[in-house]
């Protein structure tokens, strides 16, 4: 995205009048064309920018000649969605040749749309309007930092990646009737939570601000036998650690997540099963988990960033869902999210500034790009992110643990473009919650590995001392 950061730097002293003409300079450099914007006579609360005959030929920029199809973000329309815009105007074929970027923004109430014959012109749009409606950012961005070799992928794969939001399609009714069948499988024919798991509200507002909270997983039984399970693995992490900061990185980092009994129980949890195929779909699978474990006093933050621009997809259809294991809210640093912020696609790092941290790059300014959210859950329920929601977390200053599970969930119709920068394959391991295997086989189940318990993190004494259950 270096084409975004150093635009941005070049804008960065300029007025909004100047800055306007300035991207429009930087526009035409790179599709040789000018593009200008217009109110939409439909929508009070609606901009609309529609193309040119002195931008991109032909008009595709109104909502009656593009097929949005509840996306929003910036990509590239597939051959034949090109193909049949450029049939819808005969006349100025010729015009267009190539391929086709759509832009689509949401900024609070009010939403711009663009068509672009480049990539990099897609870019500069949406770097003007970032700074047109936020000023975001404050100050020129620097080039941003190099990626992460733990959590990030080769830069070779950034350009071949969509980054787009899909709004939740409301369930057909074949996926109803299966699901009731499903939940009817005990002989009491009793239906506990209905055909569905989240309400048509909910999956507006998952839609509106990019994240659910407070969504009941876990019974109190439940709850138990999970504390349980996650109890003993944590104490195998950092008993015996040999200082505060051991400790904490050590809670941090419980390896091999999809390999333990308690997270592969829960993410074929029926529960959290309805929700995320309420969200993504029939057709998903759980490719990764983490068991975030912030103990009282640890100071590690998670900088503000999305998800997607770590994971290598072909298409931003992945989310998140954390359960937590203990409450959780704004004092014992839940995460916080920026509400909206999934609308606006992709969004420049920088170096971090954090002094403890997990990621080494971090989203700047980010109070500019929308109202916090501070998660409020109890123990046993979750919330939900998509991959493209801004997010973070503090420092766990208080005298109260922080844990939870977070599963990541992709829907089927995107693919892993490659290995991340440690060789990692996000689809070479997977747990398959419905027990089935996909069209070619892209999204591999997890072998599991022999053998028996994991060793001790810190063998140095024996681990002898019992697990005491934390209140």
């Amino acid at each position: 995205m270096t084409t975004t950061g150093h635009m941005q730097s070049e804008k960065a002293s300029t007025t909004s009048g100047q800055l306007l003409l300035a991207v429009g300079c930087v526009a035409r450099r790179i599709c040789g064309h000018w593009c200008h914007g217009q109110q939409s006579p439909s929508s009070e609360a609606l901009v609309m920018v529609y193309s040119s005959s002195t931008c991109l030929e032909p008009m595709t920029c109104d909502s009656a000649g593009v097929t949005w199809n509840g996306k929003w973000g910036l990509w590239e329309l597939g051959v034949e969605e090109a193909q049949e815009i450029k049939e819808r105007e005969p006349m100025q074929q010729d015009a267009v040749k190539g391929m086709i970027y759509l832009v689509r923004l949401g900024f609070g109430g009010q939403e711009v749309r663009g068509c672009f014959s480049t990539r990099g012109a897609a870019l500069a749009f949406q770097a003007q309007e970032l700074k047109r409606h936020f000023g975001w950012p404050r100050q020129p961005l620097v080039p941003e930092p190099e990626r992460s070799p733990i959590w990030d992928h080769p830069e070779e794969l950034e350009a071949l990646k969509e980054y787009s939001f899909h709004e939740p399609a409301a369930p057909s009714a074949d996926s109803i009737a299966a699901r009731t069948k499903a939940i009817k499988s005990d002989r009491r024919q009793i239906l506990d939570r209905g055909s569905k798991a989240l309400t048509e509200a909910q999956l507006k507002q998952y839609s509106d601000r990019g994240f659910l909270l407070g969504l009941p997983v876990l019974e109190p039984d439940e709850l138990v036998d999970v504390l349980r399970d996650f109890e003993e693995l944590l104490h195998s992490r950092i008993h015996n650690a040999p200082s505060a900061e051991a400790r904490f990185r050590a809670a941090h980092t419980i390896s091999r997540p999809l390999h333990q009994s308690v997270v592969a129980r829960l993410a074929r949890h029926k529960n959290i099963l309805a929700i995320v195929e309420d969200i993504l779909g029939p057709e998903f699978v759980c490719w990764s988990a983490h068991l975030f474990c912030k103990l009282p006093g640890d100071p590690t933050e998670q900088p503000w960033h999305q998800d997607a621009g770590f994971w290598p997809l072909t298409q931003s259809r992945a989310i998140t869902l954390w359960l937590a294991f203990d409450d959780v809210d704004a004092s014992n640093s839940s995460v916080t999210y920026i509400e909206g912020s999934h609308r606006l696609a992709r969004l420049p790092w920088q170096p971090t500034a954090s002094a403890h941290h997990l990621l080494t790059a971090e989203i700047p300014d980010v109070d500019l790009l929308g109202p916090f959210v501070a998660s409020v859950l109890g123990a046993g329920e979750a919330s939900v992110h998509s991959d493209l929601t801004v997010h973070g977390s503090r420092g766990n200053s208080s005298d109260r643990r922080r844990a939870g599970l977070a599963l990541r969930f992709v829907s089927t119709q995107a693919e892993c473009l490659g290995p991340m920068i440690n060789g990692y394959r996000m689809n070479a391991g997977c747990i398959l919650p419905k027990g089935n295997s996909y069209p070619q086989g892209h999204w591999r189940s997890l072998r599991r590995r022999p053998g028996g318990k994991r060793a001790p993190r810190f063998p140095g004494m024996a681990a002898s001392a019992p697990v005491q259950a934390h209140p």
